[in-house]
């Protein structure tokens, strides 16, 4: 798989935040639920960002939703 250059900075934030998502639980199982942005913002404000790299993340999440909270055949 290749990336082209023009994401790279947005997978990288994207996988910056690999630890901030929200999992919600209950007896019927667990939910992923988002990335917690506001972590998100903190783990990023070292770093170079712009709201571009963010709408990323967020198509990057909605993806990632998707796969996480299928169920497993």
């Amino acid at each position: 798989m290749s990336i082209a250059s023009a994401n790279w900075a947005s997978l990288m934030a994207f996988l910056a935040c690999e630890t901030q998502w929200r999992v919600a639980g209950s007896l019927a199982g667990f939910m992923w639920v988002g990335l917690d942005w506001a972590g998100c913002s903190a783990r990023l404000a070292h770093r170079e960002t712009s709201e571009q790299m963010f709408d990323d993340m967020g198509v990057m999440q909605d993806a990632a939703l998707t796969v996480l909270n299928s169920e497993a055949d």
